[in-house]
């Protein structure tokens, strides 16, 4: 009996773990099937967009994940190098925006600043100074209501001033992404439940890019000098270059799906009807994929990055091999006298 339980208890146990793994992957499925690589084109179909890549029509072979593309024609042939680093954010931006009405311009304006003070109060506690906050005033405007004036024979509906609406966003500036958590419990116990935006920034730009380029120019020198084995000259006099840089930040990249839920037929067995679960929607960080790239720095990552990528291209025209001279049958008749004539046969 102890082992009938035991077997039984083993079973249900990988049934279960079985239906999660199952769960798992077709959330895992829904979510990366939104992945979407922003508004980079990493094809060549379009020659006159801002990237400037070179144009490839439907008949060429071009690879989907980088390399070289080859054109039918054979003299022609590009190469390509795609990398990608990712970057921690060095500083954050927050923006909370609140709305406040009231009977009078100036108590709306006093109501509203209260809040803000508090606020601010508690974020120079967080170790934010007061240059790092900035009050942004959006709008001071009337409110209206309709009164009904009652007459002899009709009503009349009558637009009349009932007080004022003040909006303001406060911008808070800070280098601990963790803080994020501090801020909105801040923000919430001041009234302040709309957190508008979070912007990320890097300082030393310049110097990433560089390092892109550098480290994708010498990957791909080595590539040629690998193609120079083969004997395919590649000459310097018909060549053309073309690169691209491109930054992709945190809050493009948040993807949303609906989790996957199954429904219980436990309803059903008990004849009590059956009721829909509701579906939650998730929503997660999701970076760019790194199969379309060739050179990938910092692959790993915990937090929301910036992501920095070059593509670089090169396309060589290849000089074609001359054509040898026709050779040209020469007929000679002998005459029965011995003579020699040359015969025109084409």
């Amino acid at each position: 009996m102890k082992n009938t339980v035991i077997t039984l208890l083993a079973i249900i146990l990988t049934t279960c773990s079985g239906a999660l793994l199952s769960q798992r992957n077709a959330n895992q499925a829904k979510f990366k099937s939104s992945s979407k690589i922003s508004n980079i084109n990493m094809n060549f179909e379009v020659l006159e967009n801002e990237d400037n890549l070179f144009q490839v029509s439907d008949g060429y072979n071009r690879s989907s994940s980088g390399g070289i593309i080859q054109y039918i024609k054979e003299n022609e042939i590009i190469f390509e190098v795609r990398s990608l680093i990712n970057v921690k954010a060095s500083n954050f931006l927050a923006v909370f925006n609140l709305t406040q009405v009231g009977e009078t311009a100036s108590k709306t304006d006093e109501l509203i600043n209260s809040r803000i003070n508090e606020f601010i109060t508690g974020i120079k506690l967080l170790g934010i100074t007061e240059k790092d906050i900035y009050i942004d005033m959006i709008y001071l405007i009337p409110t209206f209501e309709f009164t009904v004036e009652k007459k002899l024979f009709s009503k009349t509906y009558n637009e009349v001033p009932t007080g004022f609406e003040m909006q303001k966003n406060i911008h808070v500036s800070f280098r601990n992404i963790n803080l994020v958590d501090d801020l909105v419990t801040l923000a919430a116990k001041n009234e302040i439940y709309d957190l508008v935006k979070i912007d990320f920034f890097v300082e030393d730009c310049h110097n990433i890019n560089d390092t892109l380029i550098g480290i994708s120019v010498d990957f791909l020198n080595k590539k040629l000098k690998a193609f120079e084995k083969l004997n395919l000259n590649l000459s310097d006099k018909h060549h053309i270059t073309r690169d691209a840089l491109h930054t992709i930040y945190p809050e493009t990249q948040y993807n949303d799906y609906e989790a996957f839920v199954s429904q219980s037929i436990e309803a059903v067995k008990k004849n009590t009807g059956v009721t829909k679960i509701r579906k939650p929607k998730t929503v997660a960080y999701d970076q760019l994929p790194y199969k379309e790239f060739n050179i990938i720095i910092n692959p790993t990552i915990l937090e929301p990055v910036i992501q920095f990528i070059y593509i670089l291209q090169v396309k060589y025209t290849l000089d074609k091999p001359k054509a040898e001279k026709e050779i040209k049958n020469n007929y000679i008749l002998v005459t029965p006298a011995g003579e020699m004539k040359q015969l025109d046969i084409k």
